[in-house]
């Protein structure tokens, strides 16, 4: 039986069912502090790590309205990011929906029309759903079958929010709830559900952002144990052999690291359940992948990125990672995979160089409870053009003013005003995305033209498409991979995909197809996709910084190995010697090679900013920014006090005209989405400026911090040289 006073709230059919059928013998403080939150009808925004029993502190009080109320269908709302879970959530609520005779439907690319149709002619109770697919049945679908849909809607969840907030597929997912009110008879409660959030009252704002939504965290904190090993991929197996009977999931920065790691295993370890994990492999390997891990209590499992997400693949022992991700939610996500059962996360991690300074930092900003904040637009022009055509598409014709209101209620577009609005308007009609009669907007000749093909099947996703090449066996579909390298391969020659080698057959570069078959020889080559992932952010380079320059890090080093602690002295021994020190920015121009150095260790995005801005004032050339230095030469001399004097004015260089022009000749056609590059000019440059460079940290860092010339030193030396050697291994 269930203790406590939540208990009394749920329905009689209810309880019997997650004491007899589920055994469960209570609930978890989580589930004691959400369900009657969400039983009040509030909105809600859900954090808690993997595993911890957030699912099922939503789904409790859902079903249990549905039962106590005869909620018609559909009355529940599912949205995930990805298909992989969308699947994985329809087995979980179909297990408790065929106890209470409940039915649940999945909507994405890979499900049938027949069983689309279906639902369609018979609602479902629950529909789980891609922002895509929501999408494609507001603009595809007649109004009577939109009313049917989301009439009796009463609940939205939306799974693992932290990957939507700051992206285009949030943008446009915000846009979308805000867009099927219309079709909702009654209020609706919308609940968040995330594993890793910096700075949760932004996200419950997303939510709701006119009444926040309430925020529930886990109460329930799991153990951290972690060991740190000086090494790379190459050193994994000696580090795995003592585990042959734990169950482990090993993460790596890279596909082709993957699969390197994946045939080092199955080479070195004779370990019968391994598996491997990643974008590239075709989705029902990855399936059958996570089907077969999860029934096994031991094996190892390789994985990218894909993993960190709330798949079930069952209880982890051990997560293991082959250097840290470039974020601390992130690293978050990854250690959160484990102790289900123990709730002590166990994590071994193999870094070297600048990757074992990343990792202390990262364990640092996590034991002090900072991560990332998500940034989340209020002014995208790029989404808010795709949603102004998708509105239209939608209604057919519609006046303009209702356009307007019917998008501006929502958190994402709140800040563009109607003036800009009519702008946009005017331009899209001049460039005829739409036209124009009296009061009212239709569809224009380009949009057709530039959207229309496959029957406008790339409209829908916001995102630009892929153009990976597909490889298969005899019609079956083994995976993709990178253009660069696909177009490098010929006939006779072979790769490994999936941990398997193929023997290239055909290449069909018109239809991006790679026909293989099954190469048994012993001579292996690693495919390479060349996308190198996302950059390391402001606030782990500038922890970095702060462990080099004094900051407490005794307490975490006790698990580090020898040669990881040596590193850790030696680094900042060098940064004592170049005059590093708390609240300055060291700038070195060095006399030998001409060079200027400024270190900021503020990421990237800052880094790039800085010497995109000294081409508005010198001939700069030989530029080589990273996360923790700019660097550049300049054709003329350049002093101290010129760069100090460039650098306290920086704010109102960045309001200048010719700034914006140099970033937008610079960039080019930029493609983070299909439509940033069909806006008028001005809007285009801001969108570039907002994406590419990071404009606020670095306002913040000069601000916060004071300049101080330096003699020449050999620092920059010792980082140029440790991540050439990280960029060739972690090239995708």
């Amino acid at each position: 039986m269930i203790d406590g006073n939540v208990y009394s709230l749920i329905n009689e059919r209810l309880k019997n069912f997650l004491a007899y059928h589920e055994k469960w013998k209570s609930f978890n403080s989580l589930q004691k502090d959400a369900i009657p939150i969400i039983l009040g009808k509030n909105d809600t925004l859900i954090i808690a790590p993997t595993a911890s029993g957030k699912t099922e502190s939503c789904l409790i009080p859902i079903f249990d309205d549905i039962l106590k109320n005869g909620l018609e269908p559909v009355s529940v709302l599912y949205v995930a990011p990805l298909k992989a879970l969308i699947n994985d959530m329809y087995n979980r609520i179909g297990r408790w929906g065929n106890h209470f005779n409940l039915t649940v439907t999945k909507w994405h690319g890979d499900v049938s029309k027949h069983k689309k149709d279906k639902f369609i002619k018979n609602p479902t109770d629950f529909l789980l759903i891609t922002p895509e697919s929501l999408e494609v049945i507001l603009i595809n679908k007649k109004h009577e079958e939109k009313k049917k849909i989301f009439k009796n809607l009463k609940y939205i969840i939306i799974d693992e929010i932290h990957y939507f907030i700051d992206s285009d597929r949030g943008i446009q997912l915000n846009s979308l709830l805000n867009r099927i009110n219309k079709y909702i008879d009654n209020e609706t409660v919308k609940i968040g559900l995330s594993a890793t959030v910096g700075n949760p009252k932004t996200v419950a704002k997303w939510l709701n952002y006119k009444f926040p939504a309430k925020i529930i965290t886990n109460k329930e904190n799991r153990v951290f144990q972690y060991k740190v090993f000086y090494g790379d991929e190459e050193d994994i197996s000696k580090h795995l052999r003592g585990y042959a009977n734990k169950k482990i999931l090993i993460f790596a920065l890279s596909r082709s690291n993957v699969e390197k790691i994946y045939n080092k295993l199955k080479t070195d370890l004779n370990i019968k359940n391994t598996f491997i994990h990643h974008s590239s492999i075709d989705k029902s390997q990855r399936e059958s992948s996570e089907k077969k891990f999860k029934q096994y209590n031991n094996g190892l499992m390789v994985s990218t990125s894909t993993l960190e997400l709330g798949i079930d693949i069952g209880n982890i022992d051990i997560i293991f990672q082959v250097n840290s991700p470039p974020e601390v939610s992130s690293f978050l996500q990854r250690i959160g995979r484990g102790g289900r059962k123990s709730k002590i996360q166990r994590s071994i991690i193999i870094t070297k160089d600048w990757g074992t300074l990343i990792t202390l930092a990262e364990i640092i900003l996590m034991d002090e409870n900072k991560i990332e904040k998500v940034k989340i637009s209020t002014n995208s022009k790029d989404i808010y053009f795709h949603q102004i055509l998708s509105s239209v598409f939608e209604k057919r014709q519609i006046k303009e003013k209702e356009l307007f209101y019917d998008l501006k209620d929502c958190l994402v577009f709140s800040d563009i005003s109607k003036e800009e609005f009519k702008r946009i308007i005017n331009f899209m009609v001049e460039k005829e995305f739409l036209d124009k009669y009296e009061n009212y907007l239709s569809l224009g000749y380009n949009f057709e033209k530039k959207f229309g093909k496959g029957n406008f099947k790339e409209f829908y996703a916001v995102f630009c498409p892929n153009y990976d090449y597909h490889v298969k066996e005899r019609g079956k579909e083994i995976g993709t991979i990178d253009p660069l390298f696909a177009l490098r391969l010929k006939v006779g020659e072979s790769f490994i995909l999936g941990g398997k080698k193929w023997r290239i057959i055909y290449i069909d570069n018109k239809r991006f197809t790679i026909k293989v078959n099954h190469d048994l020889s012993s001579k292996k080559d690693i495919p390479q996709w060349f996308n190198e992932g996302p950059p390391l952010n402001y606030l782990i380079t500038r922890k970095v910084y702060g462990i080099l320059t004094g900051d407490s890090i005794e307490k975490y080093l006790k698990t580090f190995d020898e040669k990881s602690k040596d590193l850790i002295f030696d680094v900042k021994k060098l940064a004592n010697e170049s005059g590093f020190q708390k609240g300055i920015i060291p700038i070195e121009i060095n006399s030998k090679t001409g060079k200027v150095f400024i270190y900021t260790f503020a990421g990237d995005k800052v880094n790039k900013l800085l010497s995109t801005i000294f081409k508005l004032y010198y001939e700069v050339y030989d530029i080589a920014d990273n996360r923790f230095f700019s660097s550049f030469k300049v054709k003329e001399d350049i002093s101290f006090l010129a760069i100090e004097s460039i650098l306290y004015n920086i704010e109102d260089s960045l309001k200048e005209k010719k700034t914006l022009e140099l970033i937008n000749q610079m960039v080019g056609k930029f493609y983070k989405n299909k439509f940033i590059n069909f806006l008028p000019y001005e809007d285009q440059v801001n969108l570039k400026m907002e994406i590419i460079f990071d404009k606020e940290n670095l306002i913040e860092l000069l601000k916060n911090n004071t300049l101080v010339e330096t003699s020449d030193v050999n620092f920059d030396a010792w980082i140029e040289e440790d991540l050439d050697k990280e960029k060739t291994n972690n090239i995708d």
